[in-house]
């Protein structure tokens, strides 16, 4: 048959393959644990995957046996997020993990895999929360995610908005606060980078980085964040320390609203005492500082942003 390999390659490739059979399994006559020698089975075969001459010493070109390092996207305090391709499907995905400097940062270990937990429960087309968790080779935990290389505060900065987006934006972010709430969840990091979307299609708008997301009836006390959230977006309450729900998403999706309002095209952004406008008049009671007279839910806002 064509294609084969002639018997004497296969011999000398089959006495080389125990050769390195036994240098994954063994070390100093012993053999290594299961996982380890894994670990190394896997780097080896990443390397016969991209044919490369040799195996290096650390290997950081591949996530997870599966995925293409390709590029560093964003540089935080505690974490980075990076674009990555799967080897054989071609996908893109992100990647968020820990700084290598803060990887024995418990906190932030401990944020990020919560993170994780809380991605197992959110699965809704207007969030874009965690698909997986994953270790590094180094040990720190990661968090694989959808690629929405979009995000609001990049589409703030480039043009003006007409009022059929914003209220597309409003409809979107609603739907996914509604998901999140019914999850038991507060996102309490609303703010237009964490808004983020595929290409120009504002209808495909997810609420991403529940990096700082709580348990209903939490306070960021409570997991070890003395100060949490930005203070443009930040109810009175979170930034009083005080327990969240998810009346604070409310707060922060209001003022996000009226940022958006006061950046209208169509010269309808700017408020107009003698006429009566459903859009500001929603982000208004999204953003009463007094909790106890803001919108209920996001199924109350979103009735009231149909016209219900």
């Amino acid at each position: 048959m064509s294609g084969e390999a002639p018997p004497q390659d296969l011999e000398a490739i089959a006495t080389r393959f125990a050769a390195l059979w036994q240098a994954l399994s063994q070390a100093d006559g012993e053999l290594r644990p299961p996982a380890e020698t894994r670990l190394l089975a896997d780097r080896v075969r990443d390397a016969l995957d991209r044919r490369v001459g040799r195996l290096e010493a650390v290997e950081t070109s591949f996530i997870a046996n599966s995925f293409a390092l390709e590029a560093m996207v964003h540089d935080g305090a505690l974490t980075q997020i990076h674009q990555l391709r799967h080897r054989d499907l071609g996908t893109l995905h992100a990647l968020k993990a820990l700084r290598p400097d803060q990887a024995d940062n418990v906190v932030a270990r401990d944020l990020l895999l919560r993170e994780a937990g809380f991605g197992a429960r959110l699965r809704h087309r207007h969030v874009a929360a965690a698909t997986a968790a994953l270790r590094l080779a180094d040990g720190r935990p990661a968090l694989l995610m959808d690629w929405l290389p979009s995000s609001l505060s990049d589409r703030m900065r480039k043009a003006p908005f007409r009022r059929d987006e914003v209220a597309t934006i409003a409809a979107a972010l609603l739907s996914g606060l509604e998901a999140v709430h019914a999850a038991g969840l507060v996102h309490a990091d609303l703010a237009p980078d964490n808004l983020l979307y595929d290409g120009e299609d504002l209808a495909t708008l997810r609420i991403a980085d529940f990096g700082i997301a709580l348990e209903t009836g939490q306070r960021h006390a409570d997991v070890d964040l003395a100060r949490a959230g930005r203070e443009s977006f930040s109810a009175p309450e979170q930034q009083a320390g005080k327990p969240l729900d998810g009346r604070t998403d409310l707060y922060a999706s209001g003022r996000i609203l009226q940022m958006l309002l006061e950046r209208c095209a169509d010269g309808q952004g700017a408020q107009d005492p003698l006429r009566e406008d459903p859009l500001r008049e929603l982000a208004g009671k999204l953003a009463r500082p007094d909790l106890e007279v803001r919108l209920s839910s996001a199924g109350v806002a979103l009735a009231m942003l149909r016209g219900d």
